[in-house]
């Protein structure tokens, strides 16, 4: 595990911000069940600046890549790269830190987003 953890710079817009590359979640079986795969084989990176939204149909996964994103699920595979540090060995502190510049907005939009505001205002 990473003892010290550096906080992530401000990158110039277009330099490579998050890589992911093979990412697989199998979530073991309960009670004589089957693993279930959550994710397998996804790769994306998302340069500085860009903004990023994944859809699909519920139960594909998006909650746990982003829960893999931020470090709260551990992966079954892959590698996680945020600017440059590898989400996967982060410890718990490096992880606490994380959460106060990083934000998940849940799939109920009525709940996570302001309507009172652009939606610019929300993102920034």
């Amino acid at each position: 595990m990473v003892s010290e953890f550096a906080p992530v710079p401000v990158a110039a817009t277009g330099e490579t911000l998050v890589s992911v590359r093979g990412l697989g979640k199998t979530f073991r079986g309960r009670f004589g069940r089957k693993p279930t795969i959550a994710l397998r084989d996804v790769s994306f990176s998302i340069a500085a600046g860009e903004f990023v939204g994944v859809v699909d149909e519920s139960g594909s996964g998006k909650s746990t890549l982003a829960c893999l994103l931020m470090g709260f699920e551990h992966k079954t595979t892959s590698d996680i790269h945020l600017a440059g540090q590898d989400v996967g060995r982060w410890n718990a502190a490096a992880r606490r830190l994380r959460l106060r510049t990083a934000q998940m907005v849940f799939q109920d939009p009525q709940s996570a987003l302001n309507p009172r505001r652009r939606v610019g205002a929300i993102v920034i």
